[in-house]
């Protein structure tokens, strides 16, 4: 009976790690379109959101299937609540990417425009906090963790710094009015994208030492 409840164990994490790799190839394909300004693979992204919310869903139910018949305690119930908040985590930050593209979609893409080395940078910055996060999960590493949770800051100067620039050019660019207003709220999704990855990296040290603080 115990080896199948670790076994489920080990599937509920693996589970995680697929969604998360999904997840960071999304991000992945988003800093391609800024990079290169080829939008035709990033526009598949749009269709991914059902495949998203069944992915968590998928997760939670077997959460709550495990909790139900297990009954786990201590670390491995820790382990288990994390996982739940680490899957919700991961569909907001796949569906904020996708409110991103579906901006893309809709305006002229903001190839060459003033703010698209910002949203370049802050793009790197939550993939590699991401990436840190998923790994902190899979290895079981405050170290990695706490990495993470240190580099939300940069992501959260880059969103004051960009927001600022925006906001100055609205008032003298009439003509691109639209397009700023929209590049704005792309930044607005990216600041957002760096709170739940660092979210991520909360709930791993929950999982790891149960501090309560730590959320």
């Amino acid at each position: 009976m115990r080896v199948k409840y670790f076994k489920e164990l080990e599937e509920l994490k693996t589970e995680v790690i697929l969604f998360g790799s999904a997840i960071e190839s999304m991000s992945r394909t988003l800093q391609k379109a800024f990079v290169d300004a080829d939008y035709e693979q990033v526009m598949q992204l749009i269709h991914e959101e059902s495949n998203i919310r069944s992915k968590e869903r998928r997760i939670e139910n077997d959460c709550l299937r495990i909790m139900s018949t297990q009954q786990p305690v201590a670390k491995d119930l820790r382990f288990i609540s994390s996982v739940l908040k680490i899957a919700n985590s991961l569909q907001r930050i796949g569906e904020h990417t996708i409110e991103i593209v579906e901006l893309l979609d809709f305006i002229d893409p903001i190839n060459n425009h003033f703010a698209v080395n910002h949203l370049i940078e802050m793009n790197d910055k939550v993939i590699v906090m991401l990436k840190k996060s998923l790994d902190s999960f899979i290895e079981n590493n405050l170290a990695l963790a706490q990495e993470v949770i240190a580099s939300d800051n940069e992501v959260d100067a880059l969103f004051d710094k960009t927001m600022e620039e925006i906001a100055d050019r609205i008032r003298t660019d009439k003509n691109n009015y639209k397009q700023l207003i929209d590049t704005m709220q792309i930044t607005k999704y990216l600041e957002r994208i760096g709170d739940n990855t660092e979210r991520i990296a909360r709930w791993v040290i929950f999982a790891i030492q149960g501090d309560p603080e730590q959320q």
